[in-house]
Protein backbone atom coordinates (compact mmCIF):
# COMPACT_ATOMS: atom_id res chain seq x y z
CA UNK A 1 0.00 0.00 0.00
CA UNK A 2 1.29 3.38 -1.04
CA UNK A 3 0.94 6.48 1.04
CA UNK A 4 0.76 10.06 -0.99
CA UNK A 5 3.43 12.44 0.39
CA UNK A 6 0.65 14.97 0.54
CA UNK A 7 -1.42 13.08 3.15
CA UNK A 8 1.69 12.33 4.87
CA UNK A 9 3.10 15.65 5.40
CA UNK A 10 -0.75 17.09 6.23
CA UNK A 11 -1.26 14.06 9.06
CA UNK A 12 2.50 14.76 10.61
CA UNK A 13 1.56 18.76 10.70
CA UNK A 14 -1.33 17.73 12.49
CA UNK A 15 -0.25 15.69 14.89
CA UNK A 16 2.53 18.55 15.88
CA UNK A 17 0.24 20.77 16.08
CA UNK A 18 -1.89 18.80 18.53
CA UNK A 19 1.08 18.05 20.62
CA UNK A 20 2.21 21.85 20.25
CA UNK A 21 -1.39 22.97 21.59
CA UNK A 22 -1.24 19.93 24.46
CA UNK A 23 2.61 21.55 25.48
CA UNK A 24 1.54 24.93 25.87
CA UNK A 25 -1.84 23.73 28.14
CA UNK A 26 0.56 21.85 30.51
CA UNK A 27 3.06 24.03 30.10
CA UNK A 28 0.67 27.22 31.58
CA UNK A 29 -0.71 24.33 34.68
CA UNK A 30 2.75 23.42 35.66
CA UNK A 31 3.63 27.08 35.86
CA UNK A 32 1.36 27.91 38.17
CA UNK A 33 1.48 25.58 40.10
CA UNK A 34 5.13 26.21 40.78
CA UNK A 35 4.56 30.19 41.49
CA UNK A 36 4.67 31.10 45.20
CA UNK A 37 1.10 31.92 46.72
CA UNK A 38 0.55 35.28 47.49
CA UNK A 39 1.42 35.65 51.34
CA UNK A 40 -2.63 35.67 53.38
CA UNK A 41 -0.88 36.38 56.69
CA UNK A 42 -1.54 32.84 58.57
CA UNK A 43 1.26 31.17 57.05
CA UNK A 44 2.40 30.33 60.53
CA UNK A 45 -0.38 28.77 61.61
CA UNK A 46 -1.34 26.81 58.62
CA UNK A 47 2.16 24.62 58.81
CA UNK A 48 1.06 23.53 62.05
CA UNK A 49 -2.48 23.15 61.64
CA UNK A 50 -4.81 21.44 58.90
CA UNK A 51 -7.94 23.05 57.64
CA UNK A 52 -10.44 23.21 60.06
CA UNK A 53 -8.80 22.29 62.94
CA UNK A 54 -8.62 24.62 66.40
CA UNK A 55 -6.01 26.46 66.45
CA UNK A 56 -4.62 25.75 70.91
CA UNK A 57 -3.84 28.90 72.96
CA UNK A 58 -0.58 30.14 73.92
CA UNK A 59 0.70 29.78 69.99
CA UNK A 60 3.97 27.51 70.82
CA UNK A 61 7.76 29.69 71.27
CA UNK A 62 9.48 28.08 68.54
CA UNK A 63 7.52 27.76 65.16
CA UNK A 64 9.23 25.77 62.24
CA UNK A 65 10.42 28.85 59.68
CA UNK A 66 8.48 28.62 56.69
CA UNK A 67 10.08 26.62 53.74
CA UNK A 68 11.42 28.99 51.45
CA UNK A 69 9.75 29.73 48.20
CA UNK A 70 11.19 28.13 44.87
CA UNK A 71 13.78 29.99 43.65
CA UNK A 72 12.53 32.65 41.13
CA UNK A 73 15.86 31.98 39.02
CA UNK A 74 15.35 28.20 38.86
CA UNK A 75 11.77 29.04 37.52
CA UNK A 76 13.02 31.04 35.08
CA UNK A 77 15.30 29.00 33.71
CA UNK A 78 12.58 26.13 33.32
CA UNK A 79 10.42 28.81 31.69
CA UNK A 80 13.35 29.55 29.29
CA UNK A 81 14.02 25.71 28.11
CA UNK A 82 10.09 25.98 27.68
CA UNK A 83 9.61 28.29 25.42
CA UNK A 84 12.52 27.20 23.11
CA UNK A 85 10.90 23.53 22.96
CA UNK A 86 7.71 25.53 22.16
CA UNK A 87 9.34 27.48 19.63
CA UNK A 88 11.17 24.74 18.01
CA UNK A 89 7.85 22.98 17.45
CA UNK A 90 6.25 25.41 16.07
CA UNK A 91 8.58 26.35 13.32
CA UNK A 92 8.60 22.57 12.82
CA UNK A 93 4.61 23.09 12.18
CA UNK A 94 5.45 26.10 10.00
CA UNK A 95 8.71 24.03 8.30
CA UNK A 96 6.32 20.62 7.67
CA UNK A 97 3.61 22.91 6.00
CA UNK A 98 5.77 24.59 3.73
CA UNK A 99 6.72 21.54 3.10
CA UNK A 100 3.32 20.12 2.18
CA UNK A 101 2.95 23.30 -0.05
CA UNK A 102 5.82 23.14 -1.75
CA UNK A 103 5.29 19.32 -2.70
CA UNK A 104 1.94 19.85 -3.84
CA UNK A 105 2.48 23.01 -6.07
CA UNK A 106 6.23 22.72 -7.18
CA UNK A 107 6.77 18.84 -7.55
CA UNK A 108 3.56 17.62 -8.21
CA UNK A 109 2.64 20.70 -10.84
CA UNK A 110 5.69 21.17 -12.79
CA UNK A 111 3.96 22.01 -15.68
CA UNK A 112 4.81 25.75 -16.56
CA UNK A 113 1.50 26.63 -18.65
CA UNK A 114 -0.88 24.23 -16.71
CA UNK A 115 -2.86 24.80 -13.30
CA UNK A 116 -1.62 22.65 -10.37
CA UNK A 117 -4.89 21.14 -9.77
CA UNK A 118 -5.11 20.24 -13.57
CA UNK A 119 -1.74 18.17 -13.61
CA UNK A 120 -3.20 16.26 -10.48
CA UNK A 121 -6.00 15.40 -12.28
CA UNK A 122 -3.83 14.19 -15.34
CA UNK A 123 -2.00 12.05 -13.49
CA UNK A 124 -5.08 10.71 -11.35
CA UNK A 125 -6.63 9.91 -14.50
CA UNK A 126 -3.43 8.08 -15.69
CA UNK A 127 -3.12 6.06 -12.98
CA UNK A 128 -6.86 5.00 -13.22
CA UNK A 129 -6.25 4.17 -17.01
CA UNK A 130 -3.42 2.12 -16.21
CA UNK A 131 -5.48 0.49 -13.72
CA UNK A 132 -8.27 -0.51 -15.65
CA UNK A 133 -6.06 -2.02 -18.76
CA UNK A 134 -4.54 -3.67 -16.46
CA UNK A 135 -7.57 -5.68 -15.71
CA UNK A 136 -8.77 -5.77 -19.08
CA UNK A 137 -5.24 -7.44 -19.80
CA UNK A 138 -5.89 -9.19 -16.74
CA UNK A 139 -9.09 -10.84 -18.43
CA UNK A 140 -8.76 -10.88 -22.33
CA UNK A 141 -4.83 -11.30 -22.96
CA UNK A 142 -3.60 -13.29 -20.11
CA UNK A 143 -3.64 -16.43 -21.83
CA UNK A 144 -1.59 -15.66 -25.14
CA UNK A 145 0.49 -13.02 -23.63
CA UNK A 146 1.14 -14.67 -20.41
CA UNK A 147 1.38 -13.57 -16.45
CA UNK A 148 3.98 -10.58 -17.31
CA UNK A 149 3.30 -9.28 -20.56
CA UNK A 150 6.19 -11.50 -21.89
CA UNK A 151 4.18 -13.27 -24.47
CA UNK A 152 6.26 -15.58 -26.99
CA UNK A 153 9.88 -14.67 -24.98
CA UNK A 154 8.46 -15.84 -21.30
CA UNK A 155 11.24 -18.08 -20.57
CA UNK A 156 8.69 -19.70 -17.42
CA UNK A 157 5.42 -20.74 -20.05
CA UNK A 158 6.85 -21.97 -23.67
CA UNK A 159 4.06 -21.76 -26.24
CA UNK A 160 2.48 -18.67 -25.94
CA UNK A 161 1.30 -17.32 -29.07
CA UNK A 162 1.75 -13.95 -28.65
CA UNK A 163 4.28 -11.22 -29.23
CA UNK A 164 5.66 -9.80 -25.92
CA UNK A 165 4.17 -6.43 -24.90
CA UNK A 166 5.87 -6.05 -21.72
CA UNK A 167 9.21 -4.54 -23.31
CA UNK A 168 11.53 -1.44 -23.06
CA UNK A 169 10.45 -0.50 -26.41
CA UNK A 170 7.32 0.03 -25.74
CA UNK A 171 8.04 1.86 -22.74
CA UNK A 172 6.95 5.72 -22.93
CA UNK A 173 9.85 6.27 -20.15
CA UNK A 174 12.43 4.88 -22.76
CA UNK A 175 10.74 6.75 -26.06
CA UNK A 176 9.54 9.80 -24.35
CA UNK A 177 12.57 12.24 -25.97
CA UNK A 178 11.97 10.43 -29.85
CA UNK A 179 8.66 12.15 -30.77
CA UNK A 180 9.06 9.76 -33.82
CA UNK A 181 9.44 6.92 -32.17
CA UNK A 182 7.03 7.83 -29.73
CA UNK A 183 4.20 8.08 -32.05
CA UNK A 184 5.06 5.12 -34.60
CA UNK A 185 5.31 3.43 -31.63
CA UNK A 186 1.74 4.58 -30.34
CA UNK A 187 0.63 4.14 -33.42
CA UNK A 188 1.18 0.71 -34.23
CA UNK A 189 0.01 -0.67 -30.69
CA UNK A 190 -3.20 0.80 -31.31
CA UNK A 191 -3.73 -0.88 -34.83
CA UNK A 192 -2.50 -4.21 -33.60
CA UNK A 193 -4.92 -3.85 -31.00
CA UNK A 194 -8.18 -2.52 -32.87
CA UNK A 195 -7.38 -4.45 -35.86
CA UNK A 196 -5.42 -7.42 -34.64
CA UNK A 197 -2.65 -9.41 -36.57
CA UNK A 198 -4.01 -12.29 -38.96
CA UNK A 199 -1.31 -15.15 -39.23
CA UNK A 200 -1.03 -18.36 -41.86
CA UNK A 201 -2.73 -21.66 -40.25
CA UNK A 202 -1.48 -23.20 -38.11
CA UNK A 203 -0.23 -19.81 -36.83
CA UNK A 204 -2.56 -18.57 -33.82
CA UNK A 205 -4.47 -14.94 -35.28
CA UNK A 206 -4.55 -12.14 -32.77
CA UNK A 207 -8.43 -11.43 -32.83
CA UNK A 208 -9.75 -7.89 -34.15
CA UNK A 209 -10.40 -5.98 -30.39
CA UNK A 210 -12.52 -2.86 -31.47
CA UNK A 211 -15.95 -2.86 -31.89
CA UNK A 212 -15.21 -1.28 -35.12
CA UNK A 213 -13.87 -3.99 -36.32
CA UNK A 214 -16.20 -6.69 -34.83
CA UNK A 215 -14.54 -7.20 -31.30
CA UNK A 216 -15.82 -6.50 -27.81
CA UNK A 217 -13.65 -3.30 -26.82
CA UNK A 218 -14.59 0.22 -27.39
CA UNK A 219 -11.91 2.98 -28.09
CA UNK A 220 -11.48 3.93 -24.24
CA UNK A 221 -11.20 0.49 -23.28
CA UNK A 222 -8.48 0.43 -26.00
CA UNK A 223 -6.91 3.33 -25.02
CA UNK A 224 -6.62 1.83 -20.92
CA UNK A 225 -4.94 -0.97 -22.67
CA UNK A 226 -2.50 1.24 -24.48
CA UNK A 227 -1.62 3.57 -21.40
CA UNK A 228 -1.11 0.03 -19.67
CA UNK A 229 1.35 -1.35 -22.06
CA UNK A 230 3.02 2.05 -22.54
CA UNK A 231 3.40 3.32 -18.28
CA UNK A 232 2.50 0.21 -16.49
CA UNK A 233 5.20 -0.52 -14.28
CA UNK A 234 6.80 -4.46 -12.55
CA UNK A 235 4.33 -3.64 -10.47
CA UNK A 236 1.29 -3.03 -12.41
CA UNK A 237 2.52 -6.42 -14.49
CA UNK A 238 2.99 -8.16 -11.22
CA UNK A 239 -0.60 -7.68 -10.43
CA UNK A 240 -2.42 -9.42 -13.24
CA UNK A 241 -2.34 -12.75 -11.41
CA UNK A 242 -3.44 -11.22 -8.70
CA UNK A 243 -6.48 -9.40 -10.65
CA UNK A 244 -7.42 -12.85 -11.74
CA UNK A 245 -7.21 -14.40 -8.10
CA UNK A 246 -10.16 -11.72 -7.22
CA UNK A 247 -11.95 -12.58 -10.33
CA UNK A 248 -14.92 -14.65 -10.19
CA UNK A 249 -14.14 -17.87 -12.71
CA UNK A 250 -14.65 -21.44 -13.14
CA UNK A 251 -11.65 -22.61 -11.00
CA UNK A 252 -11.68 -22.42 -7.07
CA UNK A 253 -13.72 -20.18 -7.68
CA UNK A 254 -11.34 -17.52 -9.60
CA UNK A 255 -9.94 -17.49 -13.44
CA UNK A 256 -7.35 -19.86 -13.89
CA UNK A 257 -3.58 -18.53 -12.95
CA UNK A 258 -2.20 -20.30 -15.64
CA UNK A 259 -2.36 -19.19 -18.91
CA UNK A 260 -3.93 -21.62 -21.66
CA UNK A 261 -3.51 -20.23 -25.24
CA UNK A 262 -6.04 -21.25 -27.98
CA UNK A 263 -4.61 -24.85 -29.61
CA UNK A 264 -3.38 -24.59 -33.12
CA UNK A 265 -5.67 -25.39 -35.33
CA UNK A 266 -4.20 -28.76 -37.45
CA UNK A 267 -4.91 -28.30 -41.14
CA UNK A 268 -4.35 -31.04 -43.96
CA UNK A 269 -2.21 -29.71 -46.96
CA UNK A 270 -5.92 -28.96 -48.76
CA UNK A 271 -7.19 -26.96 -46.12
CA UNK A 272 -3.83 -24.66 -46.32
CA UNK A 273 -4.42 -24.78 -49.96
CA UNK A 274 -7.92 -23.87 -49.83
CA UNK A 275 -6.56 -20.98 -47.38
CA UNK A 276 -3.79 -19.98 -49.69
CA UNK A 277 -5.87 -19.88 -53.29
CA UNK A 278 -8.96 -18.02 -52.22
CA UNK A 279 -8.33 -16.04 -48.78
CA UNK A 280 -5.13 -14.87 -48.93
CA UNK A 281 -3.31 -11.93 -50.16
CA UNK A 282 -0.47 -13.46 -50.43
CA UNK A 283 -1.53 -16.27 -52.94
CA UNK A 284 -4.16 -14.12 -55.39
CA UNK A 285 -5.35 -16.94 -57.02
CA UNK A 286 -9.35 -16.26 -57.00
CA UNK A 287 -8.50 -13.00 -58.54
CA UNK A 288 -7.73 -14.75 -61.16
CA UNK A 289 -8.99 -18.44 -61.51
CA UNK A 290 -12.54 -19.18 -60.55
CA UNK A 291 -13.18 -22.41 -57.91
CA UNK A 292 -16.59 -22.75 -58.94
CA UNK A 293 -17.87 -24.75 -61.88
CA UNK A 294 -20.75 -22.71 -62.52
CA UNK A 295 -18.96 -18.92 -62.21
CA UNK A 296 -16.69 -18.24 -64.63
CA UNK A 297 -12.93 -16.61 -64.01
CA UNK A 298 -12.29 -13.29 -63.69
CA UNK A 299 -9.75 -13.17 -65.88
CA UNK A 300 -10.92 -14.70 -69.31
CA UNK A 301 -7.23 -16.88 -70.32
CA UNK A 302 -7.61 -18.01 -66.33
CA UNK A 303 -8.94 -21.46 -66.77
CA UNK A 304 -11.60 -22.24 -64.43
CA UNK A 305 -10.16 -24.88 -62.22
CA UNK A 306 -13.80 -25.85 -60.33
CA UNK A 307 -12.82 -29.62 -61.35
CA UNK A 308 -9.25 -29.89 -61.98
CA UNK A 309 -8.54 -32.82 -59.90
CA UNK A 310 -10.75 -34.80 -62.63
CA UNK A 311 -9.71 -33.13 -65.84
CA UNK A 312 -6.18 -32.77 -64.92
CA UNK A 313 -3.27 -30.45 -66.70
CA UNK A 314 -5.41 -27.73 -69.09
CA UNK A 315 -2.24 -27.15 -71.11
CA UNK A 316 -0.32 -28.72 -74.21
CA UNK A 317 2.60 -28.09 -72.19
CA UNK A 318 1.32 -29.90 -68.49
CA UNK A 319 0.09 -32.56 -70.27
CA UNK A 320 3.80 -33.14 -71.93
CA UNK A 321 5.28 -32.85 -68.74
CA UNK A 322 2.51 -35.26 -66.78
CA UNK A 323 3.07 -37.86 -70.11
CA UNK A 324 7.14 -37.81 -69.79
CA UNK A 325 6.36 -39.00 -66.15
CA UNK A 326 7.39 -35.63 -64.30
CA UNK A 327 5.18 -36.22 -60.90
CA UNK A 328 5.68 -32.74 -59.89
CA UNK A 329 4.51 -31.17 -63.03
CA UNK A 330 1.90 -29.13 -61.25
CA UNK A 331 4.15 -27.87 -58.77
CA UNK A 332 6.90 -26.62 -61.77
CA UNK A 333 3.95 -24.69 -63.06
CA UNK A 334 3.14 -22.84 -60.12
CA UNK A 335 6.60 -22.09 -59.00
CA UNK A 336 7.52 -20.64 -62.47
CA UNK A 337 5.29 -21.11 -65.63
CA UNK A 338 6.53 -18.15 -67.68
CA UNK A 339 10.01 -20.55 -67.71
CA UNK A 340 7.06 -23.17 -68.80
CA UNK A 341 5.49 -21.60 -71.28
CA UNK A 342 6.93 -17.91 -72.03
CA UNK A 343 4.28 -15.02 -72.74
CA UNK A 344 1.54 -16.53 -70.07
CA UNK A 345 -0.23 -13.77 -67.92
CA UNK A 346 0.25 -16.53 -64.72
CA UNK A 347 3.01 -15.09 -62.65
CA UNK A 348 5.68 -16.11 -61.09
CA UNK A 349 5.24 -17.62 -57.32
CA UNK A 350 8.15 -20.01 -56.01
CA UNK A 351 10.28 -18.22 -53.67
CA UNK A 352 12.88 -19.60 -55.99
CA UNK A 353 12.62 -17.45 -58.71
CA UNK A 354 11.51 -14.00 -57.44
CA UNK A 355 7.77 -15.22 -55.85
CA UNK A 356 5.79 -14.94 -52.55
CA UNK A 357 5.29 -18.43 -52.27
CA UNK A 358 7.74 -21.49 -50.58
CA UNK A 359 7.34 -25.44 -52.02
CA UNK A 360 5.44 -26.27 -49.36
CA UNK A 361 2.28 -23.84 -49.46
CA UNK A 362 2.52 -24.47 -53.36
CA UNK A 363 2.54 -28.29 -52.61
CA UNK A 364 -0.79 -27.40 -50.11
CA UNK A 365 -1.99 -26.22 -53.31
CA UNK A 366 -1.61 -28.61 -55.36
CA UNK A 367 -2.80 -31.03 -53.02
CA UNK A 368 -5.94 -28.81 -52.79
CA UNK A 369 -6.65 -28.22 -56.44
CA UNK A 370 -6.34 -32.37 -56.54
CA UNK A 371 -9.10 -32.21 -54.20
CA UNK A 372 -11.43 -30.15 -57.08
CA UNK A 373 -13.76 -32.71 -58.75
Amino acid sequence: MTFDANFVLAAVSLLLFLAFVGFFGFLVFHQQSMEPREPTGAELIEQHYAPGQTVEQPTPYYVAPIPAAPDPLEISANLDKKIILGAAMLFGIFALVGGYFFTLMVVRADASSERWRDKLAETHQLDQSIERGRNLYANFCFDCHGKTGLGSTDPNQAGLPGLPLNRPQFKYENIKNDPTTLKSTTDLITLTIERGRAKTPPAISMPAWSTTDGGPLNDEQIQQLINFIMYGTDADWADVVTVRQHTPGTEDGHLPLTPNPPKPVIQTGADLGRTLTQSNSQAPCISCHSFDPSKPSTLPQAPNLGHYGTEGPLNAENKAKKAAGDADWLLHWIQNAPSIKPGIVMPVFGTAYGGQLNDDQIKAIVEYLNTLK
